[in-house]
């Protein structure tokens, strides 16, 4: 059973049940005990890379503070992040889709790696925020690489639940860093997290070089690779023009991936304010609300992800959009803290809903050689949202009060839903 996403001219129904046979080819032809083992130690990896990625985060403030640096330069370093991931999501999942998604994996894990080294022994502020920016180029194929890999080698009505589990690494790498890199801060002092760090990404990078396989067919990229000659180019006008038609086909998509990602970092810098002016409660009790959204992001993919497999995408993207905007609205209309509670973990289910959904619907109409690139375009979304929700926080934030800014959240979460509601179709039942 196909799900029409919605009535779009530049691609019929006929080419997405083309795509979508297509991208499960290679599934087919694998067994499933390998393309099980293959993908836990792709799961392996991120989660690595992830609580190494989140074991530094905690570091930076103090060691820019011994070096007599400030927020400024910080805000910079996370911004220049952001501008490379956002800048190379793009051209890095491109390119798995022809070197092939292992080489780009490796690269983003190896770039983290020496990015971290660096970090440990430079001390002067442009070079933090160059390496950031490097740091950031490198690592933006990780998730259009891994994706693919998904997409690759499991069938369309079992994507749904890999990708809940991709979700799961990420949020557990990321829980469990900070403590982690707190901890060792305190006893290694500044540098040791970093290289820390760095060697949580050696061994990740390890496990991707000999246990984890390529999965996009060597005469897929042998095809890719090869140059368009002149009699070629009027038949190749129809494929461009249909992959043309596939990101209009998802731009309603990563338009509601963007405001998703937007959300929280516009509204996240108000929260510690509000909780300890407003409300007079403590930084723990503060602590346990994001600690609880960060749980339920964790969790809930685990159990959630495979509701895509089974149930319309638009119903899960709608209800996940509207639980994900829970915790603005307690925070606007009833600041109580058990509400808040409530609200942070229905958040956290919001965005297991619709996350493994989205997901899902970029995989299903891809095929190998544009899954990366897909992907890739994706990623810039989102990283433009990490990006440019705190920018416009930190424009508009003398302007208006914490409760606007919460209650533009709900708006922001509302919007979502209208736009889910008027451009995704209903699917098609089989009779």
């Amino acid at each position: 059973m196909h799900t029409t996403l919605m009535d779009q001219d530049a691609i019929s129904t006929t080419d997405i049940d083309v795509i979508s046979a297509d991208s499960m080819i290679t599934a087919i032809d694998k067994t499933p005990r390998a393309i099980t083992s293959a993908l836990l130690f792709l799961i392996g990896c991120i989660t690595l890379l992830m609580t190494g990625f989140a074991i530094i985060m905690p570091i930076f403030p103090q060691r820019l503070q011994a070096l007599g640096l400030g927020a400024e330069t910080l805000a910079l370093m996370e911004g220049a992040f952001g501008l490379g991931m956002f800048l190379f999501s793009t051209p890095m999942g491109t390119w798995s889709g022809r070197v092939g998604r292992k080489p780009v994996l490796f690269i983003s894990l190896a770039g983290f790696i020496v990015t971290n080294i660096l970090l440990a022994l430079v001390n002067i502020p442009i070079f933090f925020i160059l390496i950031r920016f490097v740091e950031g180029m490198l690592i933006a194929g990780l998730m259009p690489a891994s994706m693919a890999m998904i997409g690759d080698t499991i069938p369309l009505q079992k994507q749904g639940r890999w990708i809940g589990y991709i979700t799961t690494a990420q949020a557990t790498g990321i829980a469990l860093g900070p403590g982690i890199g707190g901890f060792l801060a305190q006893v290694l002092g500044f540098t040791g997290p970093f290289f820390l760090s760095a060697g949580i990404a050696l061994l990740a990078s390890l496990l991707a070089v000999f246990l984890v396989p390529e999965t996009l067919p060597r005469q897929k990229r042998m095809v890719t690779k090869q140059p368009t000659i002149k009699s070629s180019t009027k038949r190749s006008q129809p494929r461009d023009a249909s992959f043309y038609g596939l990101i209009w086909l998802v731009g309603p998509f990563l338009l509601i991936d963007f405001g998703l990602i937007f959300t929280y970092p516009f509204v996240f810098p108000q929260y510690p304010f509000f909780f300890e002016k407003v409300l007079h409660y403590s930084t723990a009790q503060y602590g346990l609300v994001i600690s609880v959204f960060g749980l339920a992001m964790a969790i809930s993919p685990l159990f959630l992800g495979r509701l895509s497999e089974s149930l319309p995408k638009k119903l899960l993207i709608i209800t996940g959009s509207i639980l994900f905007g829970t915790l603005n609205a307690f925070m606007f209309i009833a600041p109580l803290y058990p509400l808040l509670l409530v609200g942070s973990a229905l958040a956290g289910l919001g965005s297991a809903l619709a996350s493994p959904a989205l997901g899902g619907i970029y995989l299903g109409v891809s095929n190998e050689q544009n899954r990366g690139q897909l992907m890739g375009i994706r990623g810039s979304a989102i990283s433009a949202a990490v990006m440019l929700g705190p920018l416009a926080q930190a424009l508009v934030g003398h302007w208006i009060t914490a409760q606007i800014t919460f209650a533009i959240g709900v708006i922001l979460s509302l919007a979502l839903v209208a736009i889910a509601s008027i451009l995704l179709k209903s699917p098609r039942q089989d009779r």
